[in-house]
């Protein structure tokens, strides 16, 4: 079993994953899964540490952010990240391929399109998860392709397919549901 997980490069994103590969370990170890590899596919990682301690391989794969304002800097800014995306892409296909996840789960964001782009062209599960009571530009885009969408506001719902959505919460990590602190 290998499971791909990705998402933007901010705690709003990381935090949820690594709550959810936390259950996922948990399912590893009760069912004794063997040869289980869990990857974290981003532009940064984030928290060394909590990859390490969560058993995830880190790929980086560099993108660009599309800027929705319009100012002379965002213009250019733009411009420039077109070129990041598409090599950002390309990189992922070449990663994603290599890999070969069973399924690649999805917290949106810029970070997270490359790898979700890749998946949807090599015909690779799709699980997206929205933490929003809005969908970001990624999520929303790829809540037309994604076998299931998991979102934490039951009005988040509307905005995708009726029959992939469930309602599941925010993901909260093991720490943090049984108040202990990291060191």
């Amino acid at each position: 079993m290998k499971i791909v997980f990705t998402g933007g490069g901010t705690g709003g994103h990381f935090y949820p994953i690594i709550a959810v590969v936390q259950k996922v370990n948990q399912i590893i170890d009760r069912e004794k899964i063997l040869g289980a590899k869990l990857y974290y596919i981003s532009d940064s990682p984030y928290d060394k540490e909590i990859l390490f301690e969560s058993n995830l391989l880190y790929e980086e794969i560099n993108t660009g952010k599309m800027r929705t304002h319009f100012t002379f800097k965002s213009f250019f800014l733009n411009f420039f990240d077109v070129f990041k995306i598409f090599f950002g892409v390309i990189n992922a296909i070449f990663k994603i391929f290599s890999i070969l996840p069973d399924v690649v789960f999805s917290k949106g964001g810029y970070a997270s399109f490359p790898a979700t782009f890749a998946a949807r062209i090599l015909r690779i599960p799709v699980v997206i998860h929205e933490s929003d009571s809005a969908p970001g530009r990624v999520n929303k885009w790829a809540g037309h392709f994604a076998k299931k969408i998991a979102v934490s506001f039951i009005e988040t719902a509307d905005y995708f397919p009726k029959n992939k959505v469930a309602w599941t919460g925010q993901p909260i990590r093991t720490e943090i549901e049984h108040g202990a602190m990291r060191k």
